[in-house]
């Protein structure tokens, strides 16, 4: 128990005269059931007031001087309200959910593009055409013939003078092991023509042969996809002869129109339109006829052979003509077709022969007219 101080002996005889007033309150409020409710409200601010008065006067510490009037109890409990009411409030931290650090950060970097760098190969070659003698090429077997590559230096370093060109592998067919790749330089970006010369086996057959490049300082490389190559079709006198296209009735194109032009050249007239109709069957027959020839209206490879006539610089007519068109029409050389075999034909003769590895004398005989037809 504790004791009272004189705050405690004032609350007693103010809850005294509260409970008095109550009582009457009470017995007026029987006579108007809405004023007691009023009554019974001012009753229960009352009880608290004093509850807040009592509570401040037990815990008054030590030393602290006790208020003994009303007034003084008065402003007492004002000071201990205001006191109340000017805490500060203290709101419970929320919890907010964590920052993903590791996943932000990974985002971060999945959406960031990598550094790279691009390092410059120093050598590096690429593929643009063959010059001369195209991938299965027919070559007489033990006929020598030169193999040209036209390259481009894709690298980021100047092929020079030191630089190789080298066999790799597959069939030598008597090429060099190695040999200066050019006199003067090659620029990055710039083309070069590359030459070997070869011989065909002497076995009829398919050969290929592998071939790259090499520095000053002994490194070798080619192409992205590896070495170039060249690849040619070695066949014999009889096989060459028998490998002549044959064209009938129906057929049409440039040699259409070189067998009309030989035709006219034998004696045969008729339209040269390119078109292997039936007046064009008729001189087939007739020509087959005067040469003792199988009379079946088709030229193969016996009727080519009496049907072809050799020219060179210096001849001219329907024959020349045939030379011309075949060259302009189906290989594109840049020549006149005029029926006159002049230095321009000539010309373009040579460089047609040297691409099928043929000697380039400018003289169209029977491997030149081969060429000419079958390719």
């Amino acid at each position: 128990m504790f004791k009272l101080t004189p705050m405690g002996d004032i609350f007693i005889a103010f809850f005294h005269s509260n409970s008095t007033n109550a009582n009457l309150n009470y017995s007026v409020s029987l006579l108007n059931s809405k004023h007691k409710e009023q009554v019974m409200n001012h009753k229960l601010f009352s009880l608290i007031f004093i509850f807040v008065l009592f509570i401040s006067a037990c815990n008054l510490p030590a030393g602290t001087e006790t208020p003994t009037s009303i007034e003084s109890i008065a402003t007492q409990a004002a000071l201990t309200v205001t006191a109340a009411a000017q805490m500060p409030i203290v709101e419970t931290p929320s919890l907010t959910p964590a920052v993903d650090i590791t996943a932000t950060s990974t985002d971060a970097q999945s959406n960031q593009q990598p550094n790279v760098t691009n390092t410059p190969v120093c050598n590096l070659a690429s593929f643009v055409s063959d010059v001369t003698i195209p991938d299965n090429t027919n070559i007489n077997v033990n006929a020598g013939f030169i193999k040209t590559w036209r390259l481009r230096n894709v690298g980021s370093c100047t092929w020079t003078s030191s630089y190789q060109i080298i066999f790799d592998s597959g069939d030598q067919m008597s090429g060099p092991a190695s040999q200066q790749l050019i006199n003067g330089t090659v620029l990055p970006g710039s083309t070069v023509d590359v030459s070997v010369n070869l011989t065909a086996p002497a076995s009829a057959g398919t050969y290929k042969g592998n071939w790259k490049l090499r520095d000053q300082n002994g490194a070798v490389f080619a192409l992205s996809t590896g070495p170039f190559w060249v690849q040619i079709k070695a066949v014999t006198q009889a096989q060459e002869e028998d490998t002549w296209p044959t064209f009938k009735n129906g057929d049409s194109g440039p040699e259409v129109r070189a067998i009309q032009l030989l035709l006219t050249a034998h004696g045969h007239n008729l339209n040269v339109d390119g078109v292997f109709g039936p007046i064009t069957q008729s001189r087939v027959e007739d020509f087959q006829t005067d040469n003792n020839l199988t009379e079946d209206a088709i030229v193969g490879p016996e009727t080519w052979q009496k049907l072809i006539i050799q020219v060179a610089q210096g001849k001219s007519g329907p024959e020349v003509r045939a030379v011309q068109n075949l060259l302009k029409i189906k290989f594109g050389y840049n020549i006149d077709v005029d029926g006159v075999f002049g230095p321009a034909t000539a010309n373009a003769v040579k460089n047609f022969q040297n691409s099928k590895g043929l000697t380039a004398d400018g003289i169209v005989g029977p491997k030149t007219w081969f060429q000419l037809i079958s390719d």
